[in-house]
């Protein structure tokens, strides 16, 4: 609900203080406003405009602060009415394309290096929900030993995602176990989904052929069912987190606890993500909008990609909703149309 439309000048003041908060991180007065935007406007006409503007919701005045900041509803109204998209500078951009258009053969890099640059490049916290594929198949299993007893047990899958875990060994088991050990689980499990490995005979056959394995059978058994079932590709990445204590408004260190705490529960960032697969093109939720209390100072640009015309995943970033949005728009915008190509690649 944006609320009674506003008069021109009303427009143009509303603007005036979400450019300058935003610029400035410090609430906005009348002669502000006068002195570097509206000039032929006195600071007492100017006044009169920002009450309104406070009546109807649009600003508030901070306890602290003869000025006024921009509250949810304005941020709402100068995102949909006034927003000018930013074209991402030459630096960012051409950063973007580097790292991008590197040649990357595993899925698992390229999201890596997704979310990495795009926090980078919006200096904010980046989030990326890992592409969700069809059911993965197992490509390989790799045992390797790092020390006695101890081993890594690595799982490759056709959705191009790499795992791996420590697992506890029997001292007794030397090299030429492991390799035997390998060479049974993949003759055994190379090309099978989830759907297929977890069929009793499945499971069966495997226990009666590794049965001289006890110690790493059901951490192999667990590990592929967490990489391998519907829906284990879909997973939450996080970059930039530490960006938050750069901002003047997360300088009260239990509201930046706020909002760190929420990115540590995978479940609720996931949630939040997927709710945006349906989008057509890059979406902007402001502070209460998210649905979260935690995200109640925080504004989330974010957009879907696609793999042949079909959403499989979602980038956005997350900052304070004193955000510099067209430049935000516009980085989410150009990450996710690349990942558009970069994924049809890969299909």
């Amino acid at each position: 609900m944006v609320g009674p439309e506003l008069t021109s000048r009303q427009r143009y003041i509303l603007k005036a203080i979400v450019d300058d908060y935003v610029a400035t991180a410090e609430p906005v007065g009348s002669r502000t406003i006068s002195r570097r935007y509206i000039p032929n406007a006195s600071p007492a006409t100017i006044r009169n405009d920002m009450a309104d503007l406070e009546e109807l919701g649009y600003i508030e005045q901070p306890h602290t602060s003869a000025g006024r900041v921009p509250t949810d509803r304005g941020y709402r109204y100068y995102v949909d009415r006034m927003l000018e998209e930013t074209p991402v500078p030459e630096p960012q951009s051409l950063i973007i394309e580097r790292v991008l258009g590197a040649k990357m053969r595993q899925v698992e890099a390229l999201v890596q290096a997704t979310v990495h640059v795009l926090s980078d490049t919006s200096r904010l916290i980046s989030i990326m929900l890992g592409p969700q594929f069809e059911p993965a198949s197992l490509v390989r299993i790799e045992v390797v030993s790092v020390a006695e007893g101890r081993a890594v047990l690595a799982l490759v899958s056709d959705a191009g995602f790499v795992e791996a875990r420590l697992v506890e060994l029997k001292p007794s088991l030397g090299p030429g176990d492991l390799k035997h050990m390998t060479e049974l689980i993949n003759g055994l499990l190379q090309g099978r989904s989830w759907e297929e490995l977890s069929r009793p005979g499945v499971l069966r056959g495997l226990r009666r052929e590794l049965g001289g394995y006890e110690s790493v059978l059901d951490d192999t058994i667990e590990f592929l069912k967490s990489s391998l079932q519907p829906g284990a590709s879909q997973r939450v990445y996080v970059s930039g987190a530490a960006r938050l204590l750069d901002l003047p408004e997360f300088q009260d260190i239990e509201r930046t606890k706020t909002v760190l705490g929420l990115l540590d529960h995978e479940t609720a960032v996931l949630s939040l993500l997927t709710e945006r697969l349906a989008s057509q093109g890059v979406s902007v939720t402001i502070g209460r909008e998210n649905g979260l209390a935690e995200m109640a100072d925080c504004s989330l640009v974010s957009a879907p990609y696609r793999m042949g015309g079909r959403a499989v995943g979602a980038v956005a970033v997350l900052g304070p909703k004193r955000m510099d949005y067209g430049l935000i728009f516009s980085l989410v915008d150009m990450v996710a149309s690349s990942l558009d190509e970069l994924m049809d690649r890969l299909a």
